[in-house]
């Protein structure tokens, strides 16, 4: 049967069938286009005795000259003239469960890439080798849109989106690893909003990864379950790492640092998920997070003061343990309701403003608080210095306050200083005793 073949400047295309014959690589066909006769092959290296030649990252036959697919990839894209033609095109006529890969140099991409195939892998030659840049880009409201299951993106960056760098809307088993996100200009509000956005999926993996320069969050998962965030870098964003309104997140070894606020755990209201919880931040390094804020005004994220270091705003359940938290001027971590002293008002009947049942422990804490910023003070009623640990003292009037699940538990955080700030009682009754909420959850297990 004659299969068809999609024809572009910039591609190879080494599939399983080769063009006009079927024949595929375990018959001694390499797979490429070709326009010879319907009876020819390709041999590939070992049937032949050549060797193969690194050309421009790609591999040739010495004996024939031809490309020669890198080890598990089924379709090879290489740049060229017509970079989306080719690349999408590859990624349409991809067959499920499997991998498409980049090429060494750079992509030019004027428009959205989206990827929708069940399981498919797009593989970059290395995360400084293949790079594609969207600076561009004039069509579609993001990098790379992911609307398929079980898709994994690696080993390559994305540049200078107008929108979000790489996004998965409602996708089970997605995952992010050894990618770049990046936006060059700093504490610009002409950079893309997110780096990775992942919303409304169940099991997420974002690892090994950087992204710089968001203008919202750097790494963002939203209204998602079944997390894994680890091994990454989140450098010069508004909110270097951000888990919103999902549950069940692992947060752990990663380095955020040089952004407005470097870890936020928040629900936010008027959203489907309501009650994202269960988040367990370990082992991470959360320091020098004292950026400019620069996220639009009207969003949650452009309302955070610039320099803290976990945010937990009306989540609840959450674990932060044995991280290093340090040269965050204004707070090493706050706990705090949802304010409208804060943030803008909200009409959604059922969404609860307040964190409970937070458990911060075990942490080292070194050099906070040394120049908080001036909404800190306000709320501290204090001069320099402030308090490596926040918390606001509020309590739910329809919840049993007796329910010692409900605490905010605060131990083991050697010297790092404290201050219920009394939110709720109009800052009135404020308290640096630790003795109220020096308390134990169960821990949070790891996946």
């Amino acid at each position: 049967m004659n299969l068809p073949c999609r024809l572009s400047l910039g591609l190879v295309v080494m599939t399983a069938f080769a063009c006009g014959n079927g024949v595929g690589p375990a018959d001694g066909s390499s797979g490429e286009e070709t326009t010879a006769s319907e009876d020819s092959q390709t041999p590939t290296t070992g049937e032949t005795g050549g060797t193969a030649a690194e050309t421009g990252g790609e591999s040739t036959d010495a004996t024939t000259g031809e490309p020669v697919l890198p080890e598990g990839c089924d379709v090879l894209v290489s740049p060229g003239a017509d970079d989306v033609e080719a690349l999408q095109g590859a990624l349409i006529d991809a067959a499920p469960n499997s991998t498409v890969c980049l090429a060494e140099g750079t992509f030019m991409l004027n428009t959205e890439i989206s990827i929708s195939q069940n399981g498919l892998t797009l593989r970059g030659a290395g995360r400084d080798l293949s790079i594609l840049d969207f600076s561009t880009q004039d069509l579609g409201a993001n990098g790379i849109k992911v609307s398929g299951d079980g898709v994994t993106v690696t080993a390559f960056t994305v540049q200078e989106t107008p929108g979000d760098g790489i996004r998965g809307d409602d996708v089970a088993d997605i995952t992010f690893e050894d990618v770049a996100v990046i936006w060059a200009a700093e504490a610009s509000e002409e950079s893309g909003a997110y780096g990775f956005y992942p919303v409304g999926c169940d099991g997420v993996v974002i690892r090994n990864s950087l992204v710089r320069g968001a203008r919202d969050a750097g790494i963002y998962v939203g209204q998602s379950k079944n997390i894994i965030v680890e091994d990454n870098e989140a450098v010069g964003n508004v909110a270097g790492i951000e888990i919103e309104n999902s549950s069940d997140a692992t947060v752990r070894r990663n380095h955020a640092h040089d952004n407005t606020g470097g870890i936020l755990i928040f629900n936010l209201p008027g959203l489907e998920v309501k009650d994202g919880k269960r988040t367990l931040a370990y082992e991470n390094i959360v320091e020098n997070n004292n950026g400019v804020n620069f996220g639009v005004a009207g969003t949650a994220v452009a309302s955070v003061p610039p320099g803290l270091g976990f945010m937990i705003l009306a989540s609840d359940n959450n674990e932060i343990r044995s991280n290093t938290i340090r040269g965050n001027r204004s707070a090493g971590v706050i706990i705090t309701q949802y304010s409208e002293l804060l943030l803008e008002p909200f009409d959604d009947p059922v969404y609860n403003v307040f964190a409970q049942g937070n458990y911060i422990h075990d942490n080292m804490f070194e050099n906070n608080a040394t120049d908080p910023d001036e909404l800190i003070l306000t709320i501290t009623n204090q001069a320099n210095p402030g308090f490596d640990m926040l918390l606001d003292g509020c309590e739910d009037p329809e919840a049993d306050l007796m329910d010692p699940e409900l605490y905010n538990c605060f131990t083991g955080n050697g010297d790092g200083t404290f201050m219920d700030f009394d939110l709720c009682g109009g800052f009135m009754m404020q308290s640096t005793d630790l003795a109220p909420v020096n308390c134990d959850h169960t821990p949070l297990m790891a996946p």
